[in-house]
């Protein structure tokens, strides 16, 4: 059931924001409708099924007016009808912090972020619904994996790779460009915005790595809106061929950095398949064909 942005915030019990917004600059085209599966399903619409089942019952989706409607036409064709659809379109600052702004009049309480383009799986989706509704005021958490188990191909990706205490919270989120070493065994990692002549890190493939899924309590949003304010598109660090951005990961590591919020990371023991490439989808194809339809 799709429902207009300008209605009052629906009271769901749990409510998911899946943004999708993006340019797809470098996979080509519009990733978030690429047909994965053997009916024409995108990976979203896994994602919603997992969703479901795992107990959400609204999703807020966050979308570019040029592509709003082509998405609605997709989600009525292919989304469980059950699930209640909010679209709403991203303000004038790109990235993933103004996706997840621009939802504050249509969420209450606490609620889970995805992307789109990538399919986390049933497991983390159970444990990111059970997690959020524990929630504080100034808690707010992330679902990781292992960083070898969201690499599908020797391309260069964009993770968050995260360090935390012994506990379990969020020290450091460190955005990397990670690539896979040319022997197949480990990955190096260069930190988005770290100059060129820095030797890049050695990473084994066991870090733990934020995918953007996320659990945040409503308090989420005042830290939003004033980092929305202070971002200086001319100043941010940006990846190689992408446009400066305010991403949830910079906006989440300076609230842990200034102990304005405690963040906890919550490993999945799952698989995180996404689409960076237009040569990942094939791949992706054949994975969600024998993990998903048993085939």
């Amino acid at each position: 059931m799709i429902r207009t942005p300008d209605a009052a915030p629906y009271s769901a019990r749990v409510q998911l924001v899946l943004m999708a917004a993006g340019h797809g600059t470098r996979f080509g085209g519009l990733k978030q409708l690429a047909p994965i599966g053997p009916k024409g399903e995108a990976l979203m619409d896994y994602t919603a099924e997992d969703a479901v089942a795992a107990g959400f019952d609204h999703v807020v989706l966050v979308v570019r007016e040029e592509v709003r409607q082509p998405l609605l036409d997709h989600i009525v064709t292919y989304w469980p009808p059950e699930l209640r659809v909010t679209p709403v379109t991203q303000g004038p600052v790109a990235g993933t912090a103004q996706a997840v702004a621009s939802t504050e009049s249509q969420v209450e309480g606490s609620f889970g972020v995805v992307n789109a383009d990538d399919l986390y799986g049933g497991e983390a989706m159970r444990q990111l619904a059970s997690a959020i509704e524990g929630l504080g005021p100034d808690e707010h958490l992330i679902v990781g994996y292992r960083l070898d188990h969201t690499v599908l191909t020797d391309a260069p990706v964009t993770r968050g790779v995260c360090i935390t205490t012994p506990e379990g919270y969020l020290v450091v989120l460190r955005e990397e460009t990670v690539a896979r070493k040319p022997s197949g065994e480990g990955f190096t990692g260069r930190t988005i915005g770290a100059p060129a002549d820095q030797p890049p890190d050695e990473l084994t493939g066991e870090e733990v790595v934020s995918m953007n899924l996320w659990g945040f309590s409503e308090g989420i949003y005042d830290d939003l809106n004033r980092a929305i304010d202070r971002f200086d598109p001319a100043t941010a660090p940006h990846a190689e061929g992408k446009p400066p951005e305010l991403l949830l990961p910079d906006v989440v590591g300076h609230l842990v950095a200034t102990d304005l919020a405690r963040v906890r990371v919550v490993q999945t023991s799952g698989r995180c398949v996404g689409l960076t490439h237009p040569a990942d989808v094939p791949l992706v194809r054949k994975i969600v064909a024998a993990e998903r339809l048993g085939r």
